[in-house]
C-alpha cells in the first residue's frame, strides 16, 4: 500500500509539473491555453473548459472556424465562430457565439485575431486559470519541491536508521 501511494504521489507530481511547464512554455511556440469563462460557445466550448489555440494568419481563417480575438466592447479575449469574412477595403470578420441568438454587434478586424481554437479540453480551464495566479504559481513552484525534499528526507532517515540497526546487531 505504501508503494502504491508513493507511485500515485509521484505520478501526480509529474502531471502537475508537466501541465505547469506547458502553460508557461507553449506560448513561446504560438500556442495558447485559455479558460472558457462564458457560455456563449456552448455546447462546443463549455464553461470551465480549456480552449487550446494556435496563432493563425488572418488570411487563413475560414467561415466556420472558431477564432480568439480581442473584443472591441470589453478589450478581453473572446472565442466566437466566424460567420462571414469581408475584404473591403481591409480584411475583417463577422462573428457569433454558438449559444447566442444574434451575431456580435461589432466586426473583428484582422489585427485583433489572436488565433484559432484547435482543441477543447473539458474541466481544465479553471485549473489553468488558478495556475496563472500568483498563489497558483507559488503552489506549483514550491509544493512539488517540498514533496521531493520530504520524500528524500524520509529516505535519508530510513537509511540512517538501518545503518544504526545493523551496528546493534553485530556481535563481538
Amino acid at each position: 500500500m505504501k508503494k502504491a501511494s508513493k507511485y500515485i504521489g509521484f505520478g501526480l507530481l509529474v502531471v502537475v509539473v508537466a501541465v505547469a511547464a506547458l502553460a508557461f512554455i507553449a506560448p513561446r511556440f504560438g500556442w495558447r491555453a485559455d479558460a472558457v469563462l462564458s457560455g456563449s460557445m456552448e455546447p462546443h466550448l463549455n464553461v470551465g473548459g480549456l480552449a487550446i489555440t494556435h496563432t493563425v494568419k488572418a488570411e487563413d481563417v475560414k467561415v466556420g472556424d472558431i477564432i480568439v480575438f480581442y473584443s472591441p466592447l470589453n478589450k478581453k479575449l473572446t472565442s466566437h465562430r466566424v460567420t462571414a469574412i469581408e475584404n473591403d477595403p481591409s480584411l475583417f470578420f463577422r462573428t457569433q457565439g454558438d449559444a447566442n441568438e444574434d451575431p456580435d454587434p461589432f466586426i473583428v478586424v484582422a489585427q485583433n485575431v489572436r488565433g484559432k481554437v484547435c482543441y477543447n479540453v473539458p474541466y481544465l480551464g479553471y485549473f489553468l486559470q488558478s495556475l496563472r495566479s500568483h498563489v497558483g504559481f507559488l503552489l506549483v513552484s514550491f509544493v512539488p519541491g517540498l514533496l521531493i525534499i520530504g520524500m528524500e528526507l524520509k529516505n535519508i532517515r530510513c537509511a540512517i536508521g538501518n545503518k544504526f540497526a545493523k551496528k546493534r546487531d553485530v556481535k563481538v
